[in-house]
């Protein structure tokens, strides 16, 4: 796969900056702060919401009753969770890591802004699923410096990275761009798109 990562981290930066001097307020004080992935801990998102009593509430509250857009993310999973909260699918995936899956919580300062979950089984990625902490964001939309983010550590540590959404799944919008920006494929089957990066996959088109 001949991706160049440095074409397209200027691509992504970019947009990230444009977007976060855009919703900037500085009368409401604070600074601006970067989004990075780190390894998802137990402990830092308890800590959290012990210190944020709305993100306690949020991650507290049964997924059927979120706003619409997290409703795709409950039925890519499985609709029999509908009663389960984000806090407890977050600690049931941590609870699976030994295995094969790998966890990140994507933070702004100290404060963790979203989570990010994937599978790995020889030497492939799949099941890829991330969410925003914040439902005024857009509610489940995936902003594509987060997905970027993890891609780009994908690309470089595994031959193939799949996943798959929704059609309807606003978060189709980002997947969408970074399979422009990495070279890959995507493919809607009834009513669900399958999005796919090989590193056979040719030069990336940007």
């Amino acid at each position: 796969m001949n991706i160049d990562i440095k074409k397209i981290d200027l691509i992504v930066e970019n947009a990230k900056n444009f977007n976060r001097i855009a919703n900037y307020n500085p009368s409401k004080g604070g600074q601006l702060l970067e989004e990075q992935l780190v390894p998802a801990n137990i402990n830092d998102l308890r800590g959290a919401m012990e210190r944020d009593s709305v993100l306690s509430t949020f991650l507290k509250t049964p997924a059927k009753d979120l706003p619409a857009n997290y409703h795709f993310l409950v039925q890519e999973i499985d609709e029999l969770i509908e009663n389960v909260t984000l806090y407890e699918l977050i600690a049931f995936s941590l609870s699976k890591r030994a295995g094969n899956f790998v966890c990140y919580f994507s933070v702004s300062g100290s404060k963790p802004t979203g989570f990010a979950a994937y599978q790995v089984t020889n030497n492939e990625v799949s099941d890829i699923k991330m969410f925003s902490f914040d439902p005024s964001r857009g509610g489940g939309k995936v902003l594509l410096w987060d997905l970027h983010a993890l891609l780009k550590k994908l690309v470089g540590e595994y031959n193939k990275i799949s996943w798959s959404a929704m059609a309807g799944n606003p978060a189709n919008d980002a997947y969408k761009r970074a399979i422009d920006l990495y070279g890959g494929t995507c493919e809607e089957i009834n009513g669900v798109t399958y999005y796919t990066i090989e590193k056979t996959n040719s030069t990336p088109k940007i």
